[in-house]
């Protein structure tokens, strides 16, 4: 009885912890008593068709309600304990994001005040300047992880805000496209964007689709270890949808993880047995933003001949 009423006591507590209806201990204890009454008149009226005695009759109704019941219970119990995991595990990822974030922007700031005083009287040992730059190079990656998990804390808890303003989407993906063309070139994988000659205006958050261009532009990149051509391109697609789309020649992604791509903290072992590097939130995070805009996203892999991801976005016009 206990946990029925510990499974009645997470009302509320299924949405923060992003589980489904039928996940839900709550809706499953009134789904359980409705099963339990019909159990009850189908046992009751196949007894009494086939049982003389009233008392055996009873009993017969009893054990399969108890029977029910029990399994029923236990159902609950687990269903409430995964209810309560998830919530607590949502509200820890928010709380140690907020925590990080003070130190990490003072430890920032501290380096951008060594960062100004490199062109003073006194130079810099080459050894500590190194250090400074290796420095500087993961406190960047520690924010951007931090923003990440803070993302990801708010699509959780339905608190995502967005800023939906007209999108000049050629000219977003071309200034991420520039800015990539020196870590691309060190993966020694080409960049190609052609700007098209006439494009709709896309309608969305210009931030959150700058994160998602420069995310599928990454992957692109970290997953080519062979070289070759990562290329972008951009058409409207049916007057409603501008339609963001780019095709690389890396490793692909095997048939059997493809279902679980946009899950949150996936990587493929293919994935990581070439970069160990990365969080498994980014494609997550991106479908959200672009469901959350009214959009579509999807992709076509094939295991050692590369990846094609694409996303829509409504049109100014729709």
């Amino acid at each position: 009885m206990a946990n029925v009423l510990k499974g009645l006591n997470v009302v509320g507590e299924c949405r923060d912890a992003n589980l489904g209806l039928w996940s839900c201990p709550p809706f499953l204890f009134v789904v359980l008593g409705a099963v339990n009454i019909l159990a009850m008149v189908i046992s009751y009226l196949f007894s009494s068709r086939f049982v003389e005695e009233p008392e055996i009759a009873a009993l017969i109704v009893i054990g399969v309600s108890l029977l029910i019941f029990v399994v029923g219970n236990f159902i609950i119990h687990g269903f409430a304990n995964i209810a309560e995991a998830n919530r607590m595990k949502s509200e820890f990822i928010s709380i140690v994001s907020h925590q990080l974030r003070s130190p990490l922007s003072v430890f920032k700031w501290t380096l951008d005040a060594i960062d100004r005083e490199r062109g003073g009287p006194a130079p810099i040992p080459a050894a500590v300047d190194a250090s400074i730059k290796l420095l500087e190079e993961n406190t960047e990656k520690m924010i951007g992880l931090v923003n990440m998990l803070l993302e990801v804390s708010r699509i959780e808890a339905k608190r995502l805000v967005l800023n939906v303003e007209r999108v000049d989407l050629a000219g977003l993906t071309g200034e991420a496209v520039r800015s990539s063309v020196p870590y691309a070139a060190a993966a020694r994988v080409t960049l190609e964007f052609v700007p098209p000659q006439r494009l709709p205006s896309a309608r969305g958050d210009r931030e959150k689709v700058k994160i998602i261009v420069q995310n599928l532009i990454d992957n692109a990149v970290r997953y080519s270890p062979n070289g070759g051509a990562a290329v972008v391109t951009l058409v409207p697609r049916d007057s409603k949808f501008v339609e963001w789309r780019i095709q690389d020649h890396g490793l692909g992604i095997p048939a059997a993880d493809q279902r679980f791509i946009f899950q949150k903290f996936f990587r493929s072992g293919q994935a990581m047995r070439h970069h160990t590097v990365g969080s498994g939130l980014g494609l997550y995070i991106a479908r959200s933003f672009i469901e959350a805009l009214g959009g579509e996203i999807g992709f076509t892999s094939q295991e050692g001949k590369g990846s094609t991801f694409w996303f829509r976005l409504p049109t100014d016009n729709a």
